[in-house]
């Protein structure tokens, strides 16, 4: 019985531990995407920046919740910027993220 509580309180503690890592690296990961996105670094994304790097005008437009005409950091984070191809495979092709 000890060796199965045992067992439980490690496997409990690695998941804990496991989803702290997971947070932590899809932050980094979003940090990431955004400065690659933000190609001259002023700390917002333009739409030719977005556009640059495979992202369409409609999605850049759904993502610009306050209609500035770019994207913040939060923005970009809470909408799903980063999920936008990086390289489209056709681009006359929809994003996934469009509407039709």
């Amino acid at each position: 019985m000890k060796f199965i509580h045992y067992r439980l309180t490690t496997l409990t503690l690695a998941s804990v531990l496991g989803a702290a890592v997971s947070v932590s690296a899809l932050a980094a990961s979003t940090a990431a995407d955004f400065k690659t996105y933000d190609s001259n670094g002023d700390g917002k994304i333009s739409p030719q920046e977005y556009q640059a790097q495979g992202g369409s005008e409609g999605t850049f437009r759904m993502i610009d919740a306050n209609g500035d005409g770019s994207l913040s950091h939060d923005e970009f984070v809470k909408k799903g910027g980063a999920a936008a191809p990086a390289n489209p495979a056709a681009p006359d092709m929809p994003s996934p993220n469009d509407r039709l």
